[in-house]
């Protein structure tokens, strides 16, 4: 049985008071900050780093961070305890859009985190991101 850690797919919901990242520098050391706090299991942490961010309405980001909440238990219970965090690569697709990948290790498998950026125009907003635990889909996505 695969256990999916949260899934987000964010595009239909755009919250125009999002905060923006002004440079690619700025997007890489914003992902850096979360993943710490992910590499500490400080998952909740690492999300309200993102919040200010996301382009969805907080009542949708408090709904998927309860979510994830609730998870935690089952999956240190099946992947054991977070032992940190890998950078994976990044990709850029013309000049307004940026993927970020990182992988999150666990003492018995890891999840994959992917933030999507998009820049409408002269800064980046955070405008999706998903985790899972598609070990296989590391090797074709």
């Amino acid at each position: 049985m695969r256990l999916i850690f949260i899934i987000l797919s964010i595009f239909l919901s755009v919250n125009a008071n999002a905060a923006e990242l002004k440079s690619k520098d700025d997007i890489r050391n914003f992902t850096q900050s979360v993943m710490a706090q992910v590499a500490k299991g400080k998952m909740q942490e690492g999300l309200k780093l993102m919040k200010p961010y996301l382009i969805i309405p907080e009542s949708e980001f408090n709904v998927m961070a309860e979510h994830l909440k609730m998870q935690e238990p089952a999956m240190k219970q099946r992947f054991g305890n977070t032992i940190g965090v890998e950078f994976v690569k990044e990709e850029e697709v013309g000049n307004s859009l940026l993927r970020i990948i990182y992988i999150q290790k666990f003492e018995k498998h890891i999840m994959r985190w992917r933030f999507y950026f998009y820049k409408p125009r002269d800064s980046w907003v955070l405008n999706t991101f998903f985790s899972d635990d598609k070990l296989q889909l590391m090797f074709i996505d």
